[in-house]
């Protein structure tokens, strides 16, 4: 795996390597990072992108992961239809809006169609499991920035077998994000699927208050939904703080960091991970992945 990040020192004992999927005739490719072979099978960790697609964030997030002492899987959920080398905020302006307009309809393409959302997630929960380095003992947890935290939640209204998952600045409703009508024509009706949630799981909520995707209105609609599913959910609200405040300024106009706000979405995480995960030893890691100090 070419990637190497410039947050931590190297550690040439983490294991990495790339895994591929074939899903409806699109070929789609992940990275995941694991602790050395010497410590053993660890717990699984999704790691889902915003909706630029898969690119070096999300794998510096597996690599905080494992550092951590899991399994971190950075899954694509575009595959061919968002190249992997054309997923970086342009550094031409005039190619911005047609960036956009590739993105958003590789988001479209997921967000308006439940069945096939959850399914290629289910098809990436299943390559995950298949790794040698996972210990199925436990249930696998799933985060998501963005795009990736809508996907979280299509994993839960899914009913996928996840034991905890984690929004940063994600939309709470799928399929109702207003950008894509900036940008694309002939958006399709969104097809729903029926709902078998998945009631075990703990669910983290890491919002902004000043995230303008995220209405009273959509946060009613998500507590009702969620209560009456009998989902446990957990909504922090960080004050003062935009859409996009756990990316980098790296990516783009998408990253808003706010190093508050990442710090303490950060802590919340590593809380539902020990609870989630009993009895696996969570290391201490100065920095995550946007470059955040985290207590330790």
């Amino acid at each position: 795996m070419e990637h190497e990040s410039y947050i931590w020192p190297i550690n040439s004992h983490l294991q990495k390597s790339t895994v591929e999927l074939n899903f409806l005739n699109t070929k789609y490719k992940g990275y995941y990072i694991a602790p050395s072979k010497g410590e053993g099978k660890k717990p699984l960790i999704l790691i889902i992108h915003n909706y630029q697609g898969l690119k070096f964030f999300e794998i510096d997030v597996a690599e905080y992961i494992a550092r951590l002492g899991y399994v971190g899987l950075a899954i694509d959920l575009y595959g061919d239809n968002v190249p992997e080398d054309e997923r970086l905020w342009p550094e031409d302006n005039t190619k911005v809006d047609a960036f956009n307009k590739k993105c958003f309809k590789g988001l479209v393409s997921l967000d308006h169609d439940h069945k096939k959302f959850r399914s290629l997630l289910k098809s990436w929960l299943n390559v995950g499991l298949e790794l040698p380095c996972v210990d199925n003992n436990y249930s696998p947890a799933a985060i998501g920035y963005c795009f990736g935290g809508m996907a979280v939640l299509e994993c839960i209204r899914g009913g996928l077998n996840i034991s905890g998952g984690v929004t940063f600045h994600g939309l709470l409703q799928t399929g109702e994000d207003p950008n894509p009508e900036k940008y694309l024509e002939n958006i399709p009706k969104i097809q729903y699927a029926k709902n078998n949630y998945n009631s075990r799981a703990i669910i983290f909520i890491e919002n902004g208050s000043e995230d303008q995707l995220v209405s009273n209105d959509n946060k009613n609609r998500f507590f009702l939904e969620m209560d009456n599913a009998g989902v446990d959910w957990n909504f922090h609200e960080h004050s003062r703080t935009p859409h996009g405040f756990a990316l980098p300024p790296t990516l783009g106009p998408p990253g808003c960091l706010n190093e508050t706000a990442d710090r303490r979405s950060t802590m919340n995480m590593l809380n539902l991970f020990r609870e989630i995960f009993p009895n696996v030893k969570q290391n201490s890691v100065k920095n995550n992945a946007a470059g955040t100090t985290i207590p330790i």
